[in-house]
């Protein structure tokens, strides 16, 4: 099988999303690896954000916050058809659902 190439693919000119579905079709783990990236970027830095601030920080009420975002971004990404699977989207939703679970179950 032949190397595509990103001009074999589709015209960049469409859009990001172009450049979007020629990674994820030649790397399939790229848009998970995307959405944990997001996660823990927002994760830490609003947790660090916090300490910065207050002094102390709350890691489980920044983990959940992060959790809605990247599953916000996720359903997004369905508006593209064939840039995300129905397996990614659905642990994104079931962490956003763990995290608010473990936000109501803690004990700060």
């Amino acid at each position: 099988m032949a190397y595509q190439t990103i001009n074999e693919f589709g015209n960049t000119s469409e859009g990001i999303q172009v450049l979007f579905l020629y990674v994820a079709s030649i790397v399939p783990i790229f848009i998970p690896l995307l959405l944990f990236s997001f996660f823990i970027i927002m994760a830490l830095g609003s947790y660090f954000a916090q300490i910065r601030l207050r002094g102390r920080g709350n890691f489980v009420a920044s983990a959940a916050v992060a959790s809605y975002i990247t599953a916000i971004i996720a359903i997004f990404m369905t508006l593209q058809p064939g840039l995300i699977d129905t397996f990614t989207l659905s642990v994104t939703i079931i962490v956003a659902i763990l995290t608010t679970f473990w936000l109501f179950v803690s004990k700060e």
